[in-house]
């Protein structure tokens, strides 16, 4: 006979070390006998005292194989939690890659040239934006009420590929118009179903720093789209490019469907309300009632202030004569800052604490959003391209991740949140293209780091719980 020391108990989808267990063989049989918790088959906790667990195979003091073959299962059943987990990551990463990095942003780098066959001018081109963050706002404001299933899903997924399709086979701007409105209003939704279904499951299961991929695939669509538009621009033109880019999202949603597929009756397809009331949250805030309207605040003047440059950007470097570098690529380059940004803020926010590294991004957002109104160098440019894509999607990570540690109720904050980022959207194409028809791209992007420097300093408002908040995330996180 030989002392085991074991990890016998399920938890939380975890193997954790209590009590002690005592093997050996007999008669051709091999045997346990356990002391401690023990975990049954359908996965709750069973007391025993000493030797008294009451179990069919218990012979005297002696628990045989069949035990183990349980702890096995167990095992089976966490590898497969895991798997889950990974397919709805990757279904959730295409997803965002599909009505976010493609559908929504790739507008960007294309109405350039649509502007250049003399179909869009700056304040057109500012008010097509605007029609599309009207949409966003409203379907993020809806998405509350849209069931979290995975037809809702599909349904939002497909019609976003198909407006990307019809803007490149229809010349018509009203027509435009309501494309990028519907558009909108599909990336709203999916962005706050994709959110609330995959935050609440690892939030659920304390692997909220896998957050960061999931956020990681609008960078992922910026800059597949980026890299790809300038070729086929050149050869199909700028309704070839729409198309083209359509054709690619429908690639993904193939894919995402396949990751979805078998998800079964988890956790993360059971309705929102009954995941997130058994959400533990940690107290990082003093203030939780303070810290919501400073995140609203902050999150919308994010909205108004990172869109003025997400959107002229491109169509700033292809007006000045003196820089010769592809504009697309340069739009690019933000999604390769993109892709790792959201887990490098979720690991510094579980370093320092989500509200210190949320100040940190946004002087870096600021720094990179000046960049390009004090200089057109080209190793400047790209580094504030750089920059600004290491933070906007940065700065939604870590904004939602906190929103997630403050909403214990249910997901409403978060659709709050997307919808006040929404309003902070639609005001800065407006207020940017009206003054870029009458001047230059200068007061702008100056006026978008002001609003940002308000919302850095509403962030710096929010007093942290007493204490070191990072160790409250990391054992939040580790739980």
């Amino acid at each position: 006979m030989f002392g085991l020391e074991t990890s016998m108990c399920w938890k939380r989808e975890k193997w954790c070390n209590e009590g002690k267990a005592s093997a050996w063989r007999q008669g051709g049989a091999f045997f346990v006998r356990q002391e401690g918790t023990i975990p049954l088959k359908n996965g709750k906790l069973k007391k025993s005292e000493g030797n008294s667990f009451a179990s069919s195979v218990q012979h005297s003091n002696m628990i045989c194989v069949e035990y183990m073959t349980d702890i096995t299962r167990g095992r089976q059943m966490e590898n497969t939690f895991a798997n889950q987990h990974y397919r709805l990551l990757l279904s959730g990463f295409l997803s965002l890659a599909v009505v976010m990095g493609v559908g929504r942003f790739s507008y960007t780098p294309i109405f350039p040239y649509m502007e250049l066959d003399q179909l869009l001018t700056p304040f057109s081109a500012g008010l097509l934006a605007t029609f599309n963050y009207i949409g966003y706002f409203l379907g993020a404001l809806g998405a509350r009420y849209v069931p979290r299933s995975d037809k809702w899903l599909y349904i939002g997924l497909g019609v976003n590929i198909g407006t990307t399709l019809l803007m490149g086979l229809m010349d018509n701007y009203m027509i435009w118009s309501i494309w990028r409105l519907l558009s909108g209003m599909t990336s709203g939704m999916v962005f706050v179903i994709v959110s609330n279904l995959i935050l609440s499951r690892l939030n659920q299961t304390g692997k909220m720093y896998y957050s960061g991929f999931l956020y990681g695939g609008v960078g992922f669509g910026i800059c597949v789209s980026g890299a790809a538009i300038p070729t086929i621009q050149s050869n199909y033109g700028w309704e070839g490019t729409w198309i083209s880019l359509g054709l690619l999202s429908g690639v993904f949603m193939v894919a995402i469907m396949l990751g979805m597929w078998k998800q079964g009756n988890s956790d993360a397809s059971a309705p929102l309300s009954a995941q997130t009331s058994k959400n533990r949250h940690p107290e990082l805030v003093q203030n939780r009632k303070q810290a919501k309207y400073a995140l609203y605040i902050s999150y919308t003047g994010e909205g108004f202030g990172y869109i003025i440059f997400g959107t002229f950007i491109t169509a700033m470097l292809v007006k000045n004569p003196s820089f010769a570098f592809e504009s697309s690529y340069v739009w690019a380059i933000v999604g390769v800052g993109a892709i790792p940004s959201c887990l490098f803020w979720s690991w510094l926010g579980t370093r320092l604490s989500p509200v210190r590294a949320l100040k940190w991004a946004y002087m870096m957002q600021i720094i990179s959003i000046l960049i390009p109104v004090f200089t057109d160098h080209l190793l400047l440019t790209l580094l504030s391209a750089l920059g600004f894509g290491a933070t906007f999607m940065g700065i939604t990570t870590l904004t939602l991740t906190l929103a997630k540690s403050l909403e214990a109720a249910g997901p409403n904050l978060v659709s709050g949140l997307t919808a006040a980022y929404a309003i902070g959207q639609l005001l800065g194409p407006v207020v940017a293209g009206t003054i870029i028809s009458v001047n230059d791209f200068t007061i702008p992007f100056m006026i978008s780091a002001v609003v940002l420097v308000a919302a850095l300093i509403t962030i710096n408002s929010i007093k942290e719980r007493k204490g070191d908040a990072s160790n409250a995330v990391r054992k939040h996180q580790s739980y």
